[in-house]
């Protein structure tokens, strides 16, 4: 592998943590800058499909809010890049916090991430992001307000 190929998977691993990182500190300016203005990002077990920057962020933001505190870790990536364009693979866990919530304050999701990536004069981006959940436990009530 290139030093060029090697920094750009480095560069998206970058930005696959910073996913994490700004769900985590609800940085929301952050998180959306993850995201082509034309990105779509999909989660059919609970949210469907958001299209555009401005969805995806208003729509994760709104939906995080009555945590508080969530932990995203990621695992097991698998990236590859085609010049301008990458893919990327992870599993993930998810754990979700709500103190006080009634039947229960956590609620925990394992799955995968399949990502699409682009090179933009900011850097990698998110065009696509599709979460599939292969298992959860808790109380997904946590997400009520």
């Amino acid at each position: 592998m290139s030093p060029e190929e090697l920094a750009d998977r480095a560069a998206v691993l970058d930005v696959v943590a910073a996913y994490a990182y700004t769900l985590d500190t609800k940085d929301w300016t952050g998180f959306g800058a993850l995201f082509t203005d034309d990105a779509a990002w999909v989660y059919e077990a609970m949210l469907g499909r958001l299209d555009g920057r401005t969805a995806i962020m208003t729509t994760i933001s709104e939906s995080l809010r009555p945590l508080d505190a969530t932990q995203h870790l990621n695992g097991n990536h698998v990236v590859t890049v085609h010049g301008d364009e990458a893919d990327h693979t992870c599993y993930f866990q998810a754990q979700h916090l709500r103190r006080g919530a009634p039947d229960g304050e956590l609620y925990t999701a394992g799955g995968r991430y399949d990502d699409r990536l682009r090179r933009t004069p900011d850097g990698w981006r998110f065009t696509y992001r599709e979460l599939t959940a292969l298992w959860s436990q808790g109380n997904l009530g946590v997400f009520q307000p």
